[in-house]
Parts: structure tokens; C-alpha cells; sequence
């Protein structure tokens, strides 16, 4: 009997929790329009809303920051870090940084 109840309850979690390694992570390559390289990764969650992570290349302001929250509005996103504002037209992908316009491209996961 308790075994089918563990069953029958590890089917459902089964079901209904998120995998392991969510499909919703979004990783763009972005560059600035001016200068190809400086650029940087971003990773977002946006199921979680959260910027999971961004690395950067060459000398820009986008750092190794790592679970920002973010507001995602279905032309933006948007977040803040150390009294900065960054905006990503999710339209266009530019991202905007302190008036420097970077250009990103999504990319595909890697296993």
C-alpha cells in the first residue's frame, strides 16, 4: 500500500515540477554597435524573471553579474545593477547601457 501511494505521489511531482534544467533560459551574445569587442553574455530566466548570469568581453559595464532580478514587459526587459539601468528591446534585442547601444543575437544551448 505504501509503496503505490510513494508511486502514485512521485508521479505527480513527476508532472508537475519545473526539470531540472529549465528549457526558459534565454542566452544572448550581445556587441557594441560601435565597437565589436566589447560585448558581453547575458543568460536570463525569464520564467523566474531573474538574470541568471552575464559575462563580459572587453571593457564594458556588464560584469559578472549573477541572479539580478528583472521586469519583463512584453517590449522590454529591464534591471538594475550598482545604479544602473540596462534596457533590452526584446523587439529589436539592443540592449541599451548608459547610452552605448549594444546588439544581441540569441544563441542556442549547449549541452
Amino acid at each position: 500500500m505504501n509503496l503505490a501511494l510513494y508511486l502514485i505521489v512521485g508521479l505527480f511531482l513527476a508532472l508537475w515540477s519545473p526539470p531540472a534544467f529549465a528549457d526558459d533560459l534565454i542566452i544572448l551574445a550581445c556587441r557594441d554597435r560601435q565597437d565589436p569587442g566589447i560585448g558581453a553574455t547575458l543568460v536570463f530566466d525569464l520564467a523566474r524573471k531573474r538574470l541568471v548570469r552575464s559575462t563580459n568581453e572587453g571593457p564594458t559595464i556588464l560584469f559578472d553579474d549573477r541572479d539580478v532580478p528583472v521586469t519583463v514587459t512584453p517590449a522590454t526587459i529591464e534591471w538594475e545593477v550598482a545604479h544602473n539601468t540596462y534596457t533590452l528591446n526584446r523587439a529589436t534585442l539592443e540592449l541599451e547601457v548608459i547610452g552605448r547601444i549594444y546588439v544581441c543575437q540569441r544563441m542556442q544551448r549547449q549541452l
